[in-house]
């Protein structure tokens, strides 16, 4: 079921994984009232009610119900004071304390040299810190400069590609300021590219609309038709038409699960960290 090839990348750590939304959506708060990160919907609901133009509301619940969340997003963010945002940020998702999800479980005993996050929260970094694996664990936002030092040493690497809620001001949340990171922080991204050249890709937590992953094959240079294709683990129902463009423009071999059957994700996830650890006693090289 999974590749053989994406097996031998990921057991040579041959391959980058990315984490999207998805891989948090599974997190949980401890408690009586357990509650779970926002999606993209729920993020953009709750600007909302801190946003000053009223009148564009029923502009960004047209752009929201179509899915075109990055330009809902930016319509909502131009009418939003930072420092209500900063306190928005932080009230969902950082003051709820989520544990991790059995995504970031499996991802972490895969044991990859890269993770790469388009995530703001601190759920897969505060755990990879925890335990045993203290200390093994570098943290690299966008806006940093260490990620080449990180990459020449031993310790493993989690790439804030879009930030992190210990800064909200520098969280990229809208196309145009996406655009403008890029141009403020070139050589980030220049590593960036160079490392997608140079991987295999593994996409878990992301679907075809979520703005993330466009941002990110829109503006990367992984449409470099190399031998080895990327890899996604996608829900099963997608346009074929879509899903063939996809591939076509972006080497990408989509795996499916059944759709809305996320537990099923959950067991091919561990599923495949059980063939990596597998092949790498096999093959200690």
């Amino acid at each position: 079921m999974w590749p053989r090839a994406l097996i031998e990348e990921l057991a040579a750590r041959r391959c980058i994984i990315f984490l999207g939304a998805g891989a948090s959506a599974g997190c949980m708060t401890t408690g009586d009232n357990p509650t779970s990160p926002p999606t993209w919907s729920n993020l953009l609901d709750g600007l909302k009610a801190i946003a000053r133009d009223k009148g564009s509301l029923p502009i960004v619940d047209d752009l929201i119900a179509k899915e075109k969340f990055l330009d809902a997003a930016e319509v909502l963010f131009g009418s939003t004071n930072s420092a209500d945002f900063s306190a928005y940020i932080r009230e969902v998702m950082a003051k709820p304390r989520y544990k991790q999800s059995s995504i970031h479980e499996s991802v972490l005993a895969i044991d990859p040299k890269i993770v790469v996050t388009t995530n703001y929260d601190v759920i897969y970094d505060n755990y990879c810190r925890s335990g045993q694996e203290n200390g093994l664990y570098n943290i690299c936002k966008y806006y940093e400069s260490h990620l080449v030092s990180d990459l020449r040493s031993s310790v493993r690497q989690v790439v804030k590609a879009h930030g992190c809620i210990s800064d909200p001001s520098k969280i990229v949340l809208t196309r145009s300021q996406y655009f403008r990171e890029r141009q403020n922080y070139p050589n980030f991204y220049k590593v960036l590219d160079a490392l997608f050249l140079t991987n295999t890709l593994f996409f878990v937590g992301y679907s075809l609309s979520d703005p993330d992953i466009q941002l990110l094959l829109e503006n990367s240079n992984i449409t470099y038709k190399g031998s080895h294709p990327h890899y996604a683990l996608v829900p099963e129902g997608m346009n074929a038409s879509i899903k063939n463009a996809y591939k076509e423009a972006y080497n990408i071999e989509f795996i499916e699960f059944p759709a809305g059957n996320y537990a099923r994700a959950d067991e091919m996830l561990k599923e495949l960290q059980e063939q990596v650890i597998l092949r790498r006693e096999s093959n200690p090289a």
